[in-house]
């Protein structure tokens, strides 16, 4: 299983697993809806987006510092060079089961530092396990991926265009599961991690959604006022 083999990275404590934010693959649901009945893990990714949480120290360590700390860890990671001009990144890779005769058989780890892409900053206890995978909170991966929906819609990439499908089969995924987790946005509101500027952005996100595909009473059912 790809996404929970990427997923075991040598920094416990430090790192959380956010499956599908903003670099994503296409047709792939989130991890939140994507468990059977037996919580088994049902889908397939070729990115998993890994944000870094807040602990002590955390802000020593840049995206690119994680990188290397994960390479030399652990021999299933590698580092590319981006094939962007003027880039300055490196790409990070795992290596699955069979990559020695199909170097295809990869998923590539984007490691987000908050602030960054406006993420706000999640502390290890404020994380949901699935099958002993650390997962985002699920109203910050819904205003997230709604983020990650109005920024693929207004690239001039058009493969970010193209994610568009798969960003909204996501969201109301994701929508579902709030409701059926009693996700109310009130209550996030008065979370410590989320500031008056990343509430009122999700409220203007949906806004945007809503007024694009409709279903405002998905929204309205945890607490948007849309």
């Amino acid at each position: 299983m790809s996404a929970s083999l990427a997923a075991q990275l040598p920094l416990s404590g430090q790192i959380l697993v956010v499956y599908q934010m903003c670099a994503v693959a296409t047709h792939t649901p989130s991890i939140h809806s994507s468990f059977d009945r037996t919580r088994r893990l049902i889908f397939n990714t070729q990115d998993i987006d890994v944000v870094v949480s807040e602990e002590e120290g955390w802000e020593e360590f840049d995206s690119e510092d994680i990188k290397e700390i994960i390479v030399r860890a652990d021999a299933r990671y590698y580092l590319e060079r981006s094939k962007k001009r003027e880039a300055t990144h490196r790409i990070l890779y795992c290596r699955l089961p069979g990559w020695a005769t199909d170097d295809t058989r990869r998923v590539k780890v984007d490691i987000l530092v908050p602030p960054v892409l406006n993420l706000p900053a999640i502390n290890g206890y404020e994380t949901t396990y699935f099958n002993n995978i650390p997962a985002m909170p699920i109203f910050d991966l819904l205003v997230m991926k709604t983020q990650g929906w109005w920024d693929h819609s207004n690239s001039n990439r058009a493969d970010f265009r193209a994610k568009k499908s798969a960003d909204v089969s996501d969201i109301f995924a994701l929508l579902e599961t709030a409701k059926q987790e009693d996700v109310w946005y009130s209550d996030e509101a008065d979370e410590d991690r989320h500031t008056w500027e990343f509430m009122s952005h999700a409220l203007t996100l949906a806004k945007r959604f809503v007024h694009v595909y409709g279903r405002c009473g998905q929204w309205r059912s945890i607490g948007f006022a849309v």
